[in-house]
């Protein structure tokens, strides 16, 4: 019975020692990158081409994880690429995403 008890208390004491790390130790980036990270292992493989009011591509990504929306009181969606950098697109523009 002691051995569980002693046993519970070092589980405890590890969740909560990775709690606190992750809660006041990572700066806002890291948690954004880490965040990042589980949505690639969850997300999907997309390819999003913009479209000009012709219908001709303007430009075009692959391979992205996922597509997020600014919110409803923002009017733009936006996804990182492959290599990181952060893509932002207005509502106003034509786009289509589509699965590889």
């Amino acid at each position: 019975m002691k051995k569980y008890f002693i046993l519970s208390g070092v589980v405890f004491l590890i969740i909560f020692s990775f709690f606190i790390y992750f809660r006041f130790f990572f700066t806002y980036e890291q948690r954004n990158r880490f965040s990042r990270s589980i949505e690639i292992v969850t997300g999907q493989n997309l390819k999003v081409t913009i479209l000009d009011a012709g219908g001709k591509t303007v430009e075009s990504w692959s391979g992205i994880q996922k597509i997020s929306s600014g919110g409803p009181d923002r009017n733009y969606v936006f996804f990182y690429t492959k290599n990181g950098k952060y893509v932002q697109i207005p509502n106003s523009v034509w786009y289509i995403a589509e699965e590889e």
